[in-house]
């Protein structure tokens, strides 16, 4: 949202659609955007490549959710999008155990930041901030993110 301040203002300004603006961030940057590894069961041809039986592969759940088949505009942010049916939290029997509580958690962590600091700003350009991937290689998240709780960062 800090790349967007005009969707981070309009979500502000109604802090009762979290719920469908969180749907939404998930979609656009979720912080898993790859699955663990899989294996290709028998040969599976893509793209005009054949992926062999037994070979390793590991898909980009990032560019399921950046579909243009399934979303119209996907590189757009846009927290009022309507049927966000994303897969940041993986699907069938590969789905979250914990993404209803990740949700609720979401939905109650946004909320309370903005009642409580509703001129929230970073505090430090966002070229500055390191992406850091915990495990290795399917989570992502910031390291730190340092900000002020009133005044503006000069830009």
């Amino acid at each position: 949202m800090l790349r967007h301040p005009d969707q981070l203002a309009a979500l502000r300004a109604d802090p009762v659609s979290i719920s469908t603006a969180l749907a939404e961030l998930l979609r656009y940057d979720a912080p898993v955007p790859q699955s663990t590894f899989r294996y290709a069961c028998e040969p599976v041809e893509i793209g005009g490549m054949t992926i062999p039986a037994r070979a390793q592969v590991i898909i980009c759940l990032a560019a399921t959710n950046r579909d243009a088949q399934r979303y119209a505009q996907p590189e757009l942010l846009h927290l009022g999008r309507a049927e966000v049916h994303h897969l940041a939290f993986g699907h069938a029997t590969h789905f979250c155990l914990g993404a209803a509580l990740g949700r609720v958690e979401g939905q109650l962590a946004l909320g309370a930041l903005f009642r409580r600091f509703p001129r929230l700003r970073i505090a430090v350009p966002l070229e500055e901030l390191y992406w850091a991937h915990g495990d290795g290689l399917v989570l992502r998240g910031l390291s730190e993110l340092p900000f002020m709780p009133g005044s503006a960062l000069a830009r």
